[in-house]
């Protein structure tokens, strides 16, 4: 288990996975773009990761973010061309996104109970009333 990471069950804890106030990495990736990487802070495992993918299916805008699970952390990449101004802009939809993700993941699976089969239903299977 890698350190920051915590394994809990879906809502035993509140989920508070958030960016650190340093640490943000960089690396050239050919001449138009950079990768930006940074460590999350909380608790990240496989319920918390299914609730990103789930966020980031219903939202192609977030697309850009990579979640590095073993890691424990994010990456995006920006153009080269991109300033400071650029980049916070990025980290700012990454707080909110990582807000999204907490909160889809802090809310208890649905319980979908049964329900019994109309009695018209029944009877057209052939079954008593």
């Amino acid at each position: 288990m890698q350190a920051g990471t915590q394994l809990k069950s879906a809502g035993s804890t509140p989920y508070d996975v958030s960016l650190p106030e340093a640490g943000l990495d960089w690396e050239r990736v050919g001449p138009l773009f950079e990768r930006y990487s940074i460590k999350l802070l909380g608790t990240v495992d496989g319920h918390w990761a299914d609730c990103f993918q789930r966020v980031v299916a219903a939202t192609p805008r977030l697309s850009r973010f990579r979640l590095d699970i073993p890691g424990c952390g994010i990456s995006f990449t920006c153009r080269s061309t991109d300033g400071p101004v650029q980049v916070m802009a990025v980290l700012k939809i990454l707080e909110e996104f990582l807000a999204a993700v907490n909160q889809e993941a802090c809310v208890p699976p649905a319980r979908v109970e049964p329900r019994p089969a109309p009695r018209s239903a029944l009877a057209a299977a052939g079954k008593p009333r």
